[in-house]
């Protein structure tokens, strides 16, 4: 990497025009129905006490699927409190849409951009010429405040500016119950946020991969520069980097932000993926026991990781190739049959200990009642429906199994019969009928008045 190193972790017969409307309506059907991993929004969140978070020790918790758009926990979601270093979440996001095309560009340290910065920072002096990506890195992994006050006049021109972006962007992702006064995360008695909120913007985030590469960095190397020899940067989020606190790293743990102010707590807004689930998880305004040396927002936002990884997984409740039923076929000289089954698997995401005989339900849907020979291998026929707790939460087109050749005898013998029963057949038929009732009729008068004539002049 430029600048710097870092050390990362981890065919069909044919059919009417009507039967190919239902045709088409369960196709349709079957595209808009949930994907095959799906949340199930009627089920409950959890309690603290079945997590076993300490509430005493947090201000606010939340616990969030994101595949599945589903919030595991919410404990004092929309309580107002202080951001601390969660700012700079914001920070790097407006930073990356202004710069992640220019992480070469070379900015230069100025006077203006170290006033009154104070609190954690990495050292830089006026005059230094540091590039865009360096000073991401500063910000993002090692909580610089001073990489976050450059970066914000090089965008803007002025940490009020700046400011105001960062405002803006969180009224458009809906964080409307948040206020920044500055880039950086220091305490101000102006500046608040809810959990709620952090959850919003750690999604959009999240949705950066640059954002989320960079903040997963356990350690990023500062080449030297004009002003100082090479610079060891640390990410100071325990979950991701072990460099000076191993107690907390958490395995699974990828990304996003960790610090702390005396007024606002300790905070963590992590992510953490196992066996194809990701959960975000925010724990903020939490204490520590500095006599046993415990950070609460760490022990408690493992317990939420930890719950949620316990509890929930992505279970297969329809297999891929499972037959479900049959449906007659016609015209058909070796079978009068074809069996139906799932062109897919439904995979749903549920609590480990789901009753699935009682709790997931199936039904089944045919487009036609019989198919008629030739039928394709793989031919849709049909969906299944699948229900949790009596809602619907996924569909399965299901397609024939094995292709059924036509015999010819026997549509030979139904085009007979198709034009025997049909209207111009009949028809015909009758009109032929009627012909011969009128000539036997017309000659049987004729014969009866040439008789009747010739016995009247013999």
């Amino acid at each position: 990497m430029a600048n710097g190193k870092a050390e990362n972790k981890a065919c069909p017969p044919r059919r009417s025009v009507a039967a190919r409307l239902v045709a088409l309506f369960f196709v349709c059907l079957f595209l808009l129905s949930p994907l095959p991993v799906g949340a199930i929004s009627s089920r409950d969140s959890a309690t603290p006490e079945q997590v076993g978070l300490e509430t005493d020790h947090v201000g606010g918790a939340y616990l969030y699927n994101i595949e599945n758009d589903f919030t595991v926990l919410s404990y004092n979601a929309n309580e107002t409190l202080y951001p601390t270093s969660t700012v700079k979440i914001m920070t790097g996001i407006i930073a990356i849409e202004q710069l992640g095309g220019r992480l070469s560009e070379v900015v230069t340290v100025t006077k203006e951009m170290l006033d009154g910065v104070t609190g954690n920072k990495i050292g830089f002096k006026e005059g230094e010429e540091l590039t865009v990506e360096q000073l991401l890195y500063a910000m993002l992994v090692g909580g610089g405040n001073d990489a976050a006050h450059i970066l914000a006049i090089h965008i803007a021109g002025s940490i009020e500016e700046f400011v105001g972006l960062m405002n803006r962007r969180a009224h458009d992702l809906g964080a409307d119950a948040t206020h920044y006064t500055n880039p950086s995360g220091l305490h101000d008695y102006d500046m608040y946020t809810t959990v709620a909120d952090t959850v919003k913007i750690a999604l959009a985030a999240y949705n950066i991969p640059l954002f989320m590469e960079i903040t997963s960095t356990s350690k990023y190397v500062i080449d030297g520069t004009n002003k100082s020899e090479y610079r060891n940067v640390y990410n100071r989020n325990y979950f991701v980097a072990a460099n000076s606190v191993s107690k907390y790293f958490y395995p699974d743990a990828s990304g996003m932000n960790a610090g702390s102010t005396a007024q606002g707590g300790y905070c963590i807004v992590t992510t953490a993926c196992r066996d194809g689930l990701t959960y975000l998880a925010v724990v903020m305004g939490a204490g520590a026991d500095t006599e046993n040396d415990v950070i609460y927002s760490y022990t408690e936002a493992a317990k939420l990781l930890n719950f949620a990884f316990d509890s929930y997984a992505n279970i297969t409740v329809v297999k891929e190739g499972e037959v479900i039923c049959d449906i007659p076929v016609t015209l058909s000289g070796t079978t009068d049959f074809v069996s139906l089954a799932t062109s897919g698997s439904l995979v749903l995401y549920l609590p480990r200990d789901a009753d699935l005989e009682h709790e997931v339900t199936r039904s089944r849907k045919t487009t036609y009642d019989t198919l008629t020979a030739p039928v394709a291998e793989g031919e849709p026929a049909g969906v299944l429906t699948v229900m949790y707790n009596d809602e619907i939460v996924g569909n399965v087109e299901l397609v024939t199994t094995v292709a059924v050749a036509r015999s010819e005898f026997l549509y030979t013998l139904e085009r007979i019969k198709s034009f025997a029963t049909g209207r111009f057949f009949i028809a015909t038929v009758i009109s032929a009928v009627v012909f011969t009732v009128i000539f036997v009729l017309a000659k049987a008068v004729y014969l009866h008045n040439k008789a009747k004539y010739k016995g009247r002049y013999s």
